[in-house]
């Protein structure tokens, strides 16, 4: 049993992140450690845990704050890694006796070489860390490493001996009401009250998935089954963010609706309080994998109470080849189909994940797979990622990565959204893919400005009422649409499109070079922002001349015939568009019935595009006069929830 020391042992936990603007995310990971850990008498009456070191910030300033500790706590992830890895090595320098422990998902679960190359970290925590960390605090008393040899779940590096203790691995917590609440038993009350930010908190309800992914660490982590935390405890953490009033609350579940009954009350529940209260404002999670009628039914609560920006209907890929390499199964498109209508009819807004480029992908598949999402009616929403290597994932396997040829670039990690840092001393980095034997580099960049245009022209609706209609109306495929203004850019590169493709080729020449994707535009929000959106806000600088070179682009393609319709169509997607400009309901005549038939062909449903002359009258919601609040709320908050698109309604003549 552990001995009671007259001075306490100190413990400095770190969990670093960025600032969003004004939003920051509690440090619940280094919170639930020190939860678990506290509820022993034995390191409560022996231990003091200082205040959390948990926004990135100058290492000076981070180091200074730590001051002299003996136990160092970190938790890792790929957004953090490099940074808490300095932090760690100067805090060390300060206190050459500290006892530095790292955990995370960013911890390989093969230590070969990780002490040799970090020999400033004691002990490497493998897999869920709360048992492993209160036994470690257990056993290290005045500062004696002996007992630390051995303790399950983790690897001692002895540095006076030069040698590697394993422990054996760590049985998960199957009873996880074991857990104390970071929330409930006061753990960040102190931060409520000592800080003014915008809060963000991550919520578990459940562990476990029974999903195994390739690309992903999450189950390679917590795979099988899926272990719950009490109903009563979650009511009362949904009643703690009311209290405190959380802006986001960030769902930690990998599949929230699994459980349909208890999560419908926990959703229920956190409707009601945002009706009532204001608080928590939004709701965010992966909703459980191959959306149902579950998942339909949790996000009408969302919607109906304004909490969140849209369902994800996760795909990866549509190419069958693609998913049995990563080992992953979708829902049929007809089914994909009925659900997207039975979205769209409800308001709802849905989006679609991808991942570029993933084993047994190529140019042609990923083209084809957009057009069947688009033919599906999903045109709120397409997000492409980039394909990221986790090290504790399939894909993070040397036999893998070559079996599947992929190549790799380490590049500065992309955030999008954060802050743009001026002087960040240590810059985050990531492994992703490039290429694969299915898909070499220079395909990559021709299948990268394919997902650019798509999510720049079509998603954040530049032309998507002129690409649906013609779609629906003439049989031109969306594929044909876009690669005809690719085309155009590609030989006219003193053109709009031109100029934008070719900051695209930039950026994908940076990357290949270990750089970074993300841009800043000039006169809108300071923060990082992906390609597809940074050139939505350089056009809409210049609308006027954009849809004049649309149609230009377009006219050859839809034949002198459809001249005037198509004169119409892009005059009805101007209208349609919201832009930072003051912008008051404003009329247009129109030929043909272009809204009726948009909205409809939009939802799936049969129509026909008449010539039907008709007066449209534009709702705005709100008028956007200064960009920088026009690219929060409408680019960066409102991309999942389809904010590009004013209201319209049809003027009825007297």
């Amino acid at each position: 049993m552990m001995k009671h020391i007259e001075e306490k042992i100190s413990v400095q936990l770190v969990q670093l992140n960025n600032k969003y603007g004004s939003q920051v995310y509690l440090p619940y990971s280094a919170g639930i450690l020190q939860s678990f850990a506290e509820k022993s008498r034995e390191i409560s009456s022996n231990y003091s845990f200082k205040d959390f070191v948990f926004i990135r910030e100058k290492l000076s300033k981070m180091v200074s704050q730590i001051g002299n500790v003996d136990v160092l706590g970190v938790s890792c992830y790929v957004w953090n890694w490099s940074l808490s890895l300095e932090l760690a090595k100067m805090v060390r320098k300060n206190n050459p006796d500290c006892l530095i422990i790292f955990g995370g998902p960013q911890v390989p679960g093969k230590i070969d070489g990780f002490f040799e190359e970090y020999g400033f970290i004691d002990i490497a925590v493998i897999g869920e860390g709360e048992a492993t960390f209160a036994e470690i605090l257990k056993a290290y008393t005045d500062k004696n490493k002996n007992d630390l040899k051995g303790i399950g779940g983790s690897h001692y590096y002895d540095r006076k001996e030069n040698k590697l203790f394993t422990g054996l691995p760590r049985e998960r917590i199957v009873n996880l009401e074991t857990i104390p609440s970071p929330y409930l038993t006061g753990v960040f009350d102190k931060l409520f009250e000592d800080s003014d930010y915008s809060w963000m908190v991550t919520w578990e309800t459940n562990r476990g998935c029974p999903f195994k992914c390739s690309f992903c660490d999450w189950g390679s982590a917590i795979a099988t089954k899926v272990r719950k935390f009490s109903e009563d405890r979650l009511m009362k953490e949904i009643d703690y963010f009311t209290e405190k009033k959380v802006d986001l609350v960030f769902g930690a579940d990998a599949n929230y609706g699994i459980f349909k009954k208890r999560d419908k009350a926990f959703s229920l529940r956190l409707a009601e309080n945002k009706k009532k209260k204001g608080y928590p404002n939004q709701f965010r999670v992966c909703f459980t994998k191959n959306s149902t009628d579950t998942v339909f039914e949790l996000a009408k609560i969302f919607a109906d109470a304004g909490m969140n920006k849209g369902v994800s209907i996760s795909m990866q890929s549509l190419n069958v080849d693609t998913l049995t390499k990563i080992q992953r199964r979708n829902i049929k498109m007809l089914f994909f189909k009925d659900l997207q209508k039975k979205y769209v009819e409800a308001g709802l807004v849905t989006y679609t994940e991808l991942i570029l480029p993933l084993p047994g992908e190529s140019y042609e598949s990923f083209v084809e797979g957009i057009d069947s999402l688009l033919d599906s009616s999903q045109h709120s929403g397409i997000v492409i990622y980039n394909c990221s290597i986790m090290p504790n994932a399939e894909m993070g396997g040397e036999a893998y990565q070559k079996t599947h040829m992929l190549d790799m670039v380490e590049i500065p990690i992309f955030q999008a959204h954060s802050d743009v840092t001026e002087s960040d001393e240590v810059e985050e980095k990531e492994t992703i893919v490039v290429g694969t034997s299915t898909m070499s580099r220079e395909k990559y960049r021709e299948t990268f400005k394919y997902a650019w245009i798509i999510q720049s022209m079509h998603l954040l609706g530049l032309l998507q009422s002129v690409s649906i209609s013609l779609r629906l109306h003439a049989g031109i495929k969306y594929s044909d649409f876009y690669r005809t203004i690719l085309e155009y850019g590609k030989n006219n590169p003193e053109s709009i499109i031109g100029k934008e493709l070719k900051l695209v080729d930039e950026v994908l020449d940076s990357v290949m070079s270990g750089k970074s994707f993300g841009q800043t535009v000039k006169g809108f929000e300071k923060i990082v922002w992906p390609p597809e959106e940074a050139t939505f806000l350089r056009i809409s600088n210049k609308l006027d001349s954009f849809y004049k070179e649309a149609n230009r682009i377009l006219l050859p393609l839809v034949g002198k015939e459809n001249k005037e319709l198509l004169k119409d169509l892009i005059k009805y997607q101007k209208l349609r568009v919201v832009t930072f400009k003051n912008q008051n309901e404003k009329i247009e005549n129109f030929e043909y019935n272009v809204h009726q038939f948009f909205e409809d062909s939009r939802a799936g449903m049969v129509s026909i595009l008449e010539n039907t002359p008709c007066q449209l009258k534009t709702k705005p919601e709100k008028n956007y006069d200064n960009k920088k609040i026009f690219s929060r709320e409408v680019v960066w908050y409102g991309r999942k929830g389809g904010k590009f698109f004013h209201p319209i309604e049809e003027v009825v003549k007297q």
